[in-house]
Formats: structure tokens, sequence, C-alpha cells
């Protein structure tokens, strides 16, 4: 059997699970609006391919599954290395999900993203399974600001630069910039960019980038950074708030994360408002190149 990263288990393998259409992700989506916020994540991250599929309907490095009862709400994307999961939490869920990825294999180098803790049990299963070890196992905590609050700000860039979207040309300086970045990350970042909400922070007169975020494959916040050189003059907020409230525009609230020991950015989150409301799991399983 192909590997689950390599995005290449056919249906046939699948005892439960079956390959969709990412244009039928729409019904699914719905059904995570109930007790909202809870499944914002998983329904940002449906909301976020669905997009980026009006976009390109030629995602060729994107698969999705998901069992023929949608109400359920079981789902597995694959995005390159990237593994997304959901599910309603309901008696069968965990055990449905298990079963169905244990038809296939991996091979080292998958991440298991921004996992809120329902599914850490299911994804750790499942490496144990395929005889892997992890090269990352990292908790984070999940945060969210409304669409009504994010609408409030008043963002004004200081004088001699201008708020824009990111440059796609700039997608090499922010890979190389992200602590985060993996040896296929540039082509994630560089589609992000192209197609969903960016907010950069560029000099008027030389066009630099110095401050940046995306909005990344599970609609999350992400890659935000501010160049070292401009570092503490609020660039970071003024990020945030501008990118926050693009998504309201958009009618979406902002989802982020942020690891618990980095006390400066969940103080800069939570003073404009965002509002702790889970706990995440990224399980990053070690490659069989050495490489991840």
């Amino acid at each position: 059997m192909e590997s689950l990263s390599s995005c290449r288990g056919s249906v046939s393998e699948m005892d439960r699970l079956q390959q969709v259409g990412i244009q039928q992700l729409g019904d699914l989506k719905r059904v995570f609006t109930q007790e909202w916020p809870k499944y914002c994540k998983e329904y940002y991250c449906l909301d976020t391919f669905l997009e980026l599929h009006k976009k390109d309907d030629q995602l060729k490095e994107v698969q999705v599954y998901a069992l023929p009862n949608l109400e359920l709400g079981l789902f597995v994307i694959v995005d390159h290395y990237q593994i997304f999961l959901g599910f309603l939490e309901a008696e069968e869920s965990e055990r449905l999900l298990k079963e169905s990825l244990l038809k296939f294999s991996l091979y080292g180098g998958e991440q298991f993203a921004s996992m809120p803790k329902r599914y850490f049990n299911v994804a750790n299963d499942i490496i144990q399974a395929n005889n892997l070890k992890l090269d990352l196992d990292s908790t984070t905590l999940s945060l969210v600001l409304s669409k009504e609050e994010a609408l409030l700000f008043q963002v004004e860039p200081p004088a001699g630069f201008t708020l824009k979207p990111v440059d796609v040309e700039d997608a090499q300086v922010i890979n190389d910039q992200w602590e985060w970045s993996e040896p296929d990350s540039l082509a994630l970042v560089h589609r992000q960019i192209q197609y969903d909400t960016s907010v950069g922070l560029y000099t008027k007169e030389t066009k630099e980038l110095v401050a940046w975020c995306i909005r990344a494959s599970d609609g999350l916040l992400a890659v935000l950074q501010v160049k070292s050189s401009y570092k503490r003059r609020g660039f970071g907020q003024l990020i945030v708030k501008e990118f926050s409230r693009q998504e309201a525009l958009l009618g979406r609230d902002t989802i982020t994360e942020v690891v618990p020991e980095n006390k400066a950015s969940l103080g800069l989150f939570t003073k404009l408002g965002f509002k702790v409301i889970d706990q995440c799991h990224w399980l990053i399983t070690e490659s069989p190149r050495g490489d991840s």
C-alpha cells in the first residue's frame, strides 16, 4: 500500500472512509457549526480547502476522505506532508477514525497538524502502528477572536510603511525565516499567499517586507513574524489586527495557536481579545531521510 503522506491510498483500500471531491466539503463544513466555537478548527480547515478549490480546482497534492454519512463529521485531509483530522465527538467516532486510518501506511515525514486534543490518541496510535518515531510532539493553545470584535479594530500603518497582502515573490523570504519550515513547505507558503488572506507590512521607500502573517491550510493565522531589526515597534500587533479585520470582513472569526511557553505571543493575542478555547497537538514523524 502506498503511503498516506504521498496521497496515493485508493478508495478500495479504505475500510470506511471514501475519497470525495473538495467541492463536497460545504455540506460537511456545516456539521461543525454546532457548539461554536468548539469545532471552529475543523470548520475553518474545511472552509480553507473549499476556498482554495474555488481558485484552483486542480489541487493535485490534496486528497479528501470522508464517511458517506457526512452528519458524523468524520474526515481526513492530506495536503502534501500535512494530515488534518475531524469528527464530531460521539461514542463511535474515535474507533471509526482509527480503523479507517489503519488502512494506510505512513513512511515518515508526515505531520499531524494542529490537532485538538480529541484526536491525539488516534494519531499517536496510528504512528505507533506504523513503527515510526516522533521528531516532534508539541502542545499548543488554540485561540479564537470573534469577527464582531475584529471589526472594531482601527488599523493605521506608521509613517513610511504600507499594509497590503503579501507579494507572492516574498514567499521564499517568509519560508526561510519560518521556524517550522520543511523541505516541502515553500509550495504551501506560496499557495496560501496566492489564494488566501495574508498581510504584509512594507517600507514605502525600499518595498522591503518587514512583518507578515498568512492564513495556513487549516485556516490558522500563522507564520507571524517581524524581522529582528524592526522588533519592539508594535508591528506584530499591527499585523494581527489587520489580518483579523480582513478575516472579519469575509465573515470569519480568526483562529490561531501559540506555544504556552511563548509568553510574549500569548500576551499579544490575549491583549487583543483572543480567547483560549482548547489544547492542540502537533505530531511530526521522523523522516526516513533524516531531514524532517
